[in-house]
């Protein structure tokens, strides 16, 4: 093959990298977990709604994020731009708050929202403590039983609960909300 055809052949190559690498981005932020959006977070008013017994009146929620990874902070933080200063949803009017985990057993709260990497044992330990339930976007939290449950709308609502943390936790939630869910 002339060597002017084997330029050719790979300037067309060259021409198809651009795509494949969005192809390849937009793979890897399907794989990562996105922050709870703003329909996530009327969900959760929702779903604290079940809890047995129930929540009622000004709750403060959690926000936890992970000071050693990387985006938590910023996670956590914009989590709690979504409820814009509070968020009633129903009879419960939520208060958020961003927190450390370093700083968990300091501060008071009734539910938490776990931003990325802070699923870990010192949560648990807080939640089980507490008798508080946990929401997060990060499946592998739920699954490894460091928060109960894992919310997302998109592109469907999907719920699960991992039945486990709840019972350590000793939070119960109502027939008809685990009906409604996938449970471990």
């Amino acid at each position: 093959m002339p060597h002017f055809l084997r330029r050719i052949s790979y300037l067309r190559r060259l021409a198809l990298l651009p795509p494949v690498l969005c192809l390849v981005a937009a793979m890897c932020r399907v794989a990562a977990a996105d922050p709870l959006n703003a329909k996530d977070i009327m969900i959760v008013g929702q779903a604290l709604h079940f809890i047995e017994p129930p929540l009622q009146g000004a709750i403060r929620v959690a926000v936890v994020y992970n000071q050693a990874t990387p985006g938590s902070e910023r996670e956590a933080n914009q989590v709690v731009d979504h409820f814009d200063g509070e968020l009633t949803v129903g009879s419960l009017s939520m208060h958020p708050v961003a927190v450390s985990l370093a700083q968990i057993d300091q501060t008071p709260f009734d539910a938490v929202i776990s931003a990325d990497g802070a699923g870990t044992a010192a949560l648990r330990q807080a939640l089980t403590q507490r008798h508080a339930p946990c929401v997060t976007g990060h499946r592998e939290q739920v699954t490894g039983g460091f928060c109960q449950i894992y919310l997302t709308s998109q592109p469907n609502v999907d719920i699960l609960l991992n039945q486990a943390a709840s019972d350590a936790a000793s939070v119960h939630f109502a027939t008809a909300f685990r009906i409604m869910i996938h449970t471990l």
